[in-house]
């Protein structure tokens, strides 16, 4: 009997020692009595899409939708917000610059154009071949009176070309200067001022002083039309 008291003791005894403040440990996360005490576990971070919502000023999450983000986004002009990126991904992408229409370069041997001469084109040509001083042209034409649009001339009427030698002063100035800006094949409206026509004279049934109009079509120079070199 003895000895199961004594034994009894001993087993107490140690229990006592296990836990003396009756299960609270004192000293935080450090137990002298026994194993380390289990760590409290960091709270988990939110997933990652939670962190790329955007947030109100109460640093509540806002409840849209991706799409609808990025519309607002792109009203407000901005690129980024939150980890939300406009262009997708986590690199910005680069606006695309707009591209300038093709415009082909003005071939050396067309001439600028000249004040009192406005040519319109109609019908474009060869944009390549265009007629220098001295060139032998075949050409129809309508001339007009600009403020009446009375017709004083014709070659399509009569059913047969005009041909002349362009540049040498064959013809009034406003052809001379003009027709050289058209290319073969072209069909265009010369606008001739009166100081590039027949002037304070005028000419047959032009009265002086008048602006005229031509509708023109240059249909060869020195022999070769523009279906041939085609």
């Amino acid at each position: 009997a003895e000895a199961e008291a004594a034994a009894a003791a001993a087993a107490a005894a140690q229990q006592q020692q296990q836990a003396p403040f009756g299960g609270f440990n004192p000293f935080g996360g450090f137990n002298p009595f026994g194993q380390p005490a289990q760590q409290p576990q960091a709270a988990a971070a939110p997933p990652q899409e939670a962190q790329q919502r955007p947030k109100t000023a109460d640093g509540e999450y806002v409840d849209v939708s991706e799409a609808e983000i990025k519309e607002l986004m792109a009203k407000a002009g901005k690129t980024e917000v939150a980890g939300l990126n406009l262009f997708g991904g986590g690199q910005q992408q680069q606006a695309v610059p707009e591209v300038a229409p093709y415009v082909p370069p003005t071939p050396a041997n067309k001439p600028p154009p000249v004040a009192g001469v406005k040519v319109t084109t109609i019908r474009k040509g060869d944009r390549k071949t265009y007629p220098q001083a001295g060139d032998t042209l075949t050409m129809h034409y309508v001339g007009k009176l600009r403020s009446t649009k009375q017709v004083f001339d014709s070659s399509v009427e009569r059913g047969q070309p005009f041909t002349f030698q362009v540049g040498v002063g064959s013809v009034i100035p406003g052809w001379d200067f003009g027709v050289p800006q058209m290319s073969l094949g072209e069909k265009a409206q010369l606008v001739i001022e009166s100081g590039m026509a027949y002037g304070p004279t005028g000419q047959g049934n032009i009265p002086p002083n008048s602006d005229l109009v031509f509708d023109v079509d240059l249909i060869a120079i020195n022999g070769v039309d523009w279906k041939r070199r085609e």
